[in-house]
């Protein structure tokens, strides 16, 4: 820990209320002592226990202070002719990249862009997504990274609340958007074509733009700003805006996550410290969309920054993902479940070697201990002895917050220590700090956190706690607990509840249970309510191809497995308000366009539900009254 954040954590141990004078003084003296990590005292705000799994050499190194572009720039431009980005059979070297970047750059400037300027951009993970990425970071500029799949009117209110007047757009995206885009303030359409980096351009299907409108293709805007001198990279300075991304808009309009240089700086220098292996000339899969954070940070920013050649396909397919990694031999990837799925295809990886796979990372979908254990013994099947990492994080926090490393062996249901830099507490609803084991509110003191929800300050003073140390922390939103090792345990949101019977009963608590009976594959608990207006417990339920094979075959054997169910949940909680009565067996589960479940469309469901009342459960619990 650096000197001025034990001066900081020396006056915060005198304030404390949570602790005795004696404890205070056995803390503090073996802080003088350098025994920093040798106590405990229940709170993991101030034993910050994960601290002994960092390499301290790489935690306290100094690291200069600069902006995006001169992070990549500096740390490459003495390896040019190294590989940087692989798309589609071209390899795109160090040298051609910090051209395209200077040529993107110019053309900015061409069209308006200057310092505080937004550009909204509609692309997948392409080269030019980069190329525009670093330009606007190279002069000042904003990208506001845009979803294909958001609401057409909201698409505008987006574009109008940051004064955009240019839009870059994949040309798959735009025919669905191009009516949207026409109502809205843009001035210039550049069109981008998706293989436009790649000798497929050559054979590809091009859309056609219309005559004498404000659509122009990606190589004219280029092209337009080839005659300007060379564009002047900007000086760093603390908490300049780079990047706009959003919220999921599940809870009303989609909010912007303004997100500055050193969001993405802080988060990429963690990583060295954490003991992730990111020495040049390895290959990164870049998979994660660029309009979540975590596509522009980890997925790009991180590899590049070090040296790492970023493998670019678009295509969000799980098979696609299996045969890339089998193909183009990455060393590391940032993918969820769903695509980690793809390994359990033999059909899909035959015989092939995996050993290169060095650190496969899971992050944005649930990950079931037994789905973990089934990839993770395809891997050792095929060479790769690597364990699938779980990571835990969101877009208002730069990145990731926490993560698995192999410094580490983890806990069942961990999803790791926090980054190097990030300190996390668990408060109750009046933001009292909770000791180890009990659950809570997470909170993420960050150096890589947003600037602000984009001139929405309601939500920004909501989002953000300042305690009385005038630190400020990240309310995730989310519940769960921290061990003494420093593991993180996220359980699920804290507005996923229903209340029974006048009582909040946490959804996820009942749904942690369903998911762990033989013979589920996935599940979600909602609330579901009734004629009479009561609130109930509804239970969604996907079953194994296994079972749901049984259960074709006998009709007894569903009411059986259900009454498990309820069960199991009275056996674990001793709470009959939260034992479910209402099931629906599923196929699959709706998606919006967000890619999360669609919860409002499962919500407003109203056939084929199954209600039961276990006769037998209930006996049980009042003679079980009786007799106590």
């Amino acid at each position: 820990m650096l000197k001025d954040d034990l001066e900081k954590l020396k006056i915060e141990i005198i304030s404390s209320n949570n602790l005795t004078e004696e404890k205070k003084l056995e803390i503090l003296q073996k802080i003088d002592n350098g025994q920093y990590f040798d106590f405990r005292c229940g709170y993991a705000t101030i034993d910050r226990p994960w601290g002994k799994y960092y390499n301290q050499d790489e935690l306290y190194k100094e690291r200069p202070k600069r902006t995006v572009y001169q992070e990549v720039y500096d740390n490459n431009k003495k390896n040019t002719s190294d590989l940087a980005i692989e798309f589609f059979g071209t390899k795109i070297n160090y040298a051609e990249f910090f051209n395209n970047i200077e040529k993107t750059a110019k053309s900015f400037e061409e069209y308006g862009i200057k310092e505080g300027s937004f550009v909204t951009i509609c692309a997948a993970g392409i080269p030019e997504t980069a190329y525009s990425f670093y330009a606007a970071s190279k002069i000042g500029a904003v990208v506001n990274m845009i979803s294909p799949y958001f609401d057409k009117d909201d698409l505008i209110d987006r574009i109008e609340d940051c004064e955009s007047d240019v839009l870059i757009v994949m040309d798959t995206f735009y025919g669905d958007l191009k009516d949207a885009i026409k109502r809205s303030r843009i001035k210039n359409i550049i069109v981008l074509p998706t293989l436009n980096s790649s000798l497929l351009r050559l054979v590809g299907k091009k859309i056609k733009l219309e005559k004498y409108s404000n659509e122009l293709f990606w190589n004219q805007f280029i092209k337009d700003g080839s005659k300007r001198r060379n564009t002047i990279t900007i000086d760093y300075k603390k908490d300049i805006p780079l990047a706009m991304v959003y919220s999921s808009g599940t809870t009303g309009a989609s909010k912007g996550i303004l997100l500055s240089n050193d969001s993405f700086q802080n988060s990429i220098q963690a990583y060295p410290a954490s003991g992730v292996d990111i020495s040049r000339h390895q290959k990164f899969y870049q998979i994660i969309p660029p309009w979540f954070s975590t596509g522009l940070s980890t997925s790009l920013h991180l590899p590049l920054s070090y040296g790492v050649s970023v493998f670019m396909d678009p295509r969000f397919e799980r098979s696609v993902f299996v045969k890339n990694v089998l193909k183009a031999k990455p060393n590391y990837a940032v993918a969820p479940t769903s695509m980690y799925e793809g390994f359990l295809d033999e059909s899909l990886i035959k015989n092939k070697d995996l050993s290169f796979f060095n650190y496969p990372f899971e992050g944005g979908e649930p990950l079931s201990v037994e789905t973990a254990e089934n990839i993770e013994k395809v891997f050792r099947e095929h060479g790769n002895h690597s364990t699938l990492r779980v990571a835990y994080g969101q877009c208002e926090a730069g990145a990731a917050i926490a993560t698995q490393t192999q410094k580490i062996k983890h806990s069942e249901g961990s999803v790791g220590i926090p980054l190097p830099g990030i300190t996390l507490a668990i408060v109750d609803e009046e933001f009292n700090e909770l000791t180890y084991g009990n659950r809570g509110q997470i909170l993420a003191n960050t150096p890589c956190r947003m600037l602000e929800y984009f001139k929405n300050e309601e939500e920004t003073k909501k989002y953000f706690y300042i305690d009385k140390y005038g630190n400020k922390w990240n309310c995730t939103g989310d519940i769960g607990y921290v061990d003494e090792n420093g593991e993180l345990f996220v359980q699920g949101r804290a507005t996923d509840y229903t209340i029974i019977n006048g009582r909040k009963i946490y959804n996820f608590d009942v749904e942690n249970v369903v998911s762990s009976y033989d013979g589920v594959k996935l599940c979600d608990v909602l609330e579901k309510t009734d004629e009479y207006g009561n609130s109930k417990l509804a239970v969604h339920i996907i079953f194994e191809d296994e079972l749901n094979a049984k259960l074709k075959l006998d009709k007894n054997l569903l009411e059986q497995v259900l009454f498990d169910i309820q069960n199991d949940i009275y056996n674990k909680f001793k709470d009959l308000d939260m034992v479910p009565k209402i099931f629906k067996i599923r196929d699959d589960f709706p998606y919006a366009k967000s890619g999360k479940r669609d919860v409002a469309k499962i919500k407003s469901e109203t056939d084929n539900f199954i209600y039961l009342d276990n006769d037998e459960l209930i006996k049980q619990v009042n003679f079980t009254k009786k007799k106590k």
